[in-house]
């Protein structure tokens, strides 16, 4: 005994167990692991993997002094009803034990399909069930409109905000929030800032407290208020020292000083976490314009109000705004193209579109855990059959189908218990990598975590799953179906035939047509990001890097400095070896950032009274813009200097707009202005290609570029926010941002270089969604297909170990080889078509879910169908082959004599 290995482990592991049984304890295990060690070294197997699978073993002992402790336990605290359940899982531990491959197999399955729900349900978990974290959330309300009969998606406007709060019963507190950016100086260097200019009520109808003084009063939101800020928890923290002195300190944020009256506590981010401050927005009673739509509204519902009667008071509002607003212009516009309200719950605005996606993936992985589950099963019904005449003898001796059903439920929970823990640290590592690779866009992100509710849904699958796989071998084995093979001359002959496999085969054809669900999933989603990644954008993105650059009115109020600057800043960077060309605009394609939507007028298309405005983009951009990005001029010229508010009024058109209002002549020379009153007509100087601004899968927008510097009622006005964009001559265009930085700190050091990225970066960006759904179905349905192949292959291999002396049978008779192979290929193939027909029908009726997550191609694919049912079966065949050719090499007179 003293050779065996891992004796100090068992040792070990024995002073786990209470004394009373100690020594009976350790003699068991002793005993057998000098007879399993005598064998290894009879056997002549004795080497260093054998010592350290023999080590393993011993190592597992903990396992079984484990349960000996617990059942001592309940025993101790009078819990003798216990006492069964505990005996029985001190046993099915001990048996699991004894075939550790059978063990590890059944439970890193379990782990990968409970892993895999829970890291999923996870996600689900923190972006669509978990309230959002303010008191009473579900009475918070986000309001939008839609104008056109819903052809524009449109925020609130200061005007309606005001009427909503003046008039709205049904409605307790309305406010505005809007994103902002701050130029805060640290420690010399400035740093730009991303918050919300929020009006006074924010805080209110949100019911946040600030930890440290107060929040905003209504003076503060209106003309001539003081500048003052609160400021975020963690810019408080990591800027501030989290000095509870800061309250009442000025502090300069682009050029403004502003007070800081407030610090949020650490858990308020809204509207998402970038946001580091909130300061207070301004809006004039006696200018609020009514149809210049720019923040996002939200509202709480007042006591005893519900959602159907808000929405119809402030329909009834928009229906009548001619009526509670007299005279206004901007009211009798919104009525002429009937913009109408919608009131939502303000947890659906913020979850967006992710939905159906993120229940998609939830449905993917619980087809994994499925697929697992029968996997496992199979594997218990094998291990029931080769068990089959210990378990004879329990009933012969008394046990009844209580006792044999215990058996089986023990191992089962043990193996659940088992794979649902190891499934919890997989679901772990599996959340903090996959947040690594979540769209930026994905919201609630910092709301995904492991809580209570995850560790319920994991607690629930391992019941389930337990309860799944674990009454298929009593289903097959019932204590009558076992005293009847007791009395059979063979008991292993009782389970013969078609009927002992029918069961296996069920499971196996099940996980075949889950599998192919999966990979049809899969399939769809991946041409669907080919059909993305070929989208022409409208514009070249390697080579080009891009940043943010934002001129406070607080650094530079003039409105000719502002654009001097950005003049003299694009002529430096010109000038500068490696830059091939350089431009600027309000915001990139495909950026995310805001863009200017409006009406225009065409004037030779002058509009009847009873004719909608016409509606376009209206991005600012500059010289050399066009060229930077790689956007085609197909007619006319770009701008040049020279064009704005103070020279030539010119814009550029893109092709859709010039295709829409002169498809048959040249739009060039021809006028647009801003609305019916604005006096100042624009001159079209070009024509460029259409860009896809939005999105990829959007189509190209209507766009017309005005000039960066514009003139309104006599005043210049600079757009004060632009993008940079630099194209390189060669290399990485990433080494142009010191460049970049020292220019702009040269013309104004107090002016930051913000969010600097390659627009190839921005290009993936836009496909991220789409890859990252892609990404999740492909894991899944990878492992589907690895575990629906395991099953084909173990059941083919077990039949063939079963049909044994039948082989030998048909090869003694004159059987060849090749005839053999055929045979059990068949058999695999069989199964593998079953599955695949079933899998076709599935996902057929399965598809009309996939549709909304799709582009360019539709759910119905025949080419991915096909495609996947073609290499399910080819792969299914080859699963089968190995077996095939074991049993090809099976001697006849051998496996006679054996029989």
């Amino acid at each position: 005994m003293s050779d065996a290995p891992g004796m100090r482990l068992l040792r070990l592991a024995a002073r786990l167990v209470p004394a009373v049984r100690r020594d009976a304890w350790l003699r068991e295990w002793e005993a057998e692991a000098v007879w399993s060690w005598g064998r290894i070294r009879r056997e002549g197997r004795v080497g260093t993997l054998e010592r350290l699978r023999f080590r393993a073993r011993m190592a597992s002992s903990f396992i079984d002094a484990g349960t000996e402790a617990f059942a001592a336990l309940g025993a101790r605290n009078g819990r003798r009803r216990m006492t069964g359940l505990t005996n029985d899982l001190r046993h099915a531990v001990r048996a699991l034990l004894r075939r550790p491959g059978f063990t590890g197999v059944a439970v890193l399955t379990l782990a990968l399909g409970i892993g895999a729900s829970t890291a999923v349900f996870t996600l689900v978990n923190g972006v669509l069930l978990r309230a959002l974290p303010f008191d009473d959330a579900d009475a918070l309300l986000s309001l939008r409109h839609e104008g056109r009969d819903g052809q524009d998606q449109l925020p609130i406007s200061p005007g309606l905000y005001l009427l909503y709060q003046e008039q709205a019963r049904t409605l307790d507190g309305v406010a505005i929030y809007t994103p902002a950016a701050g130029n805060l100086m640290v420690e010399g260097q400035p740093e730009r800032l991303l918050g919300q200019a929020v009006t006074p009520s924010f805080f209110g109808v949100l019911r946040a407290a600030p930890a440290l003084g107060r929040t905003f009063v209504d003076a503060e939101g209106a003309p001539g208020g003081e500048s003052v800020v609160v400021l975020s928890d963690g810019l408080w923290r990591t800027r501030f020292g989290a000095d509870p002195q800061i309250v009442g300190q000025s502090i300069d944020m682009g050029g403004v000083s502003r007070q800081v009256v407030g610090v949020m506590p650490a858990g308020f981010g809204y509207p998402d976490r970038e946001s580091r401050f909130w300061f207070p927005l301004v809006i004039d009673p006696n200018q609020a314009p009514i149809a210049a739509f720019f923040g996002n509204g939200i509202a709480r519902l007042a006591p005893g109000a519900d959602l159907d009667a808000a929405q119809t008071e402030i329909g009834g509002m928009m229906g009548r705004l001619t009526e509670l607003r007299p005279g206004d212009g901007g009211a009798a516009f919104l009525e002429d193209v009937n913009v109408a309200a919608l009131v939502r719950p303000l947890k659906d605005q913020l979850i967006g579109d992710v939905t159906t996606t993120l229940w998609v993936l939830l449905g993917t992985v619980g087809f994994v855990l499925l697929i697992a589950c029968a996997n496992v099963a199979n594997l218990l019904l094998v291990r029931a059959e080769s068990r089959q005449r210990e378990l004879t003898v329990r009933v012969a001796v008394g046990a009844g189908r209580r006792e044999v059903l215990r058996t089986f439920m023990s191992e089962s929970l043990v193996l659940g218990v088992l794979g649902g823990a190891l499934g919890l640290v997989l679901a772990q590592v599996a959340v903090r990598t996959t947040i690594s690779f979540i769209p930026s866009d994905l919201p609630r992100m910092d709301e995904i975590v492991l809580d209570a509710r995850v560790l319920a849904f994991a607690a629930a699958l391992v019941l389930g799953c337990v309860v799944f796989f674990g009454l298929f071998p009593m289903l097959r084995y019932g204590a009558e179906d076992l005293a009847g093979a007791l009395k059979s001359d063979n008991a292993r002959g009782s389970t013969g035939g078609r009927e002992r496999h029918r069961l296996r085969n069920g499971l196996v054809v099940t996980q075949v047509a889950l599998a192919l669900v999966l990979l049809v999933g899969s399939g769809l989603m991946f041409r669907s990001f080919r059909a993305l990644r070929s989208v022409d954008p409208g514009f070249e993105p390697g080579g080009t890097m891009t940043a943010r650059l934002i001129v406070p009115q607080g650094e530079i109020s003039d409105p000719v400095e502002t654009a001097t600057f950005f003049r003299q800043l694009r002529e430096r960077l010109a000038a500068q070896p490696g830059v091939a060309a350089v431009g600027m605009i309000t915001a990139v394609p495909l950026g995310g950032g805001g863009m200017s939507f409006g009406g225009l007028e065409v004037e030779d298309h002058p509009r009847e009274p009873d004719e909608l405005p016409i509606f376009a983009s209206q991005p600012q951009a500059d010289v050399g813009y066009f060229q930077a990005m790689g956007i085609d001029v197909l007619q006319g010229r770009g701008f040049e200097r020279g064009d704005g508010g103070d020279g030539t009024r010119a814009v550029v058109v893109s092709r859709a707009f010039a295709q829409t209002w002169w498809p048959d002549t040249s739009p060039l020379g021809r006028r647009v202005r801003f609305g019916a009153d604005n006096e100042d007509w624009y001159q079209i100087v070009g024509v460029v290609e259409d860009v896809r601004q939005n999105g990829l899968e959007e189509p190209s927008a209507e766009m017309v570029y005005f000039p960066t510097l514009t003139e309104a009622d006599g005043q210049l006005v600079p757009a004060r926010a632009q993008d940079v964009v630099l194209r390189a001559s060669g290399g990485d265009p990433m080494a142009l941002l010191p460049v970049l930085r020292r220019e702009v700190a040269a013309l104004n050091p107090r002016i930051p270089v913000a969010d600097p990225r390659t627009m190839s970066e921005v290009f993936d960006g836009a496909t991220a969604r789409t890859s990252f759904t892609m990404a999740v179905l492909g894991a899944a349905s990878g492992i589907a297909l690895l575990l629906g192949l395991v099953g084909i292959y173990g059941v083919i291999s077990y039949v063939v170990s079963q049909r044994t002396r039948e082989i030998g049978v048909r090869m003694a008779l004159g059987a060849s080889a090749a005839t053999v192979r055929g045979m059990v290929v068949r058999q695999g193939l069989a199964l593998a078509l079953a599955g695949v027909t079933l899998g076709l029908l599935v996902a057929a009726l399965a598809s009309r879910v996939m549709g909304s997550l799709l582009y360019g191609v539709s759910a119905m694919d025949p080419l991915t169908y096909a495609g996947v049912a073609a290499t399910l079966v080819t792969v299914a065949v080859g699963a089968a082959w190995v077996p095939a050719l074991r049993a090809a090499g099976v001697d006849p007179s051998r496996a006679l004599r054996a029989e």
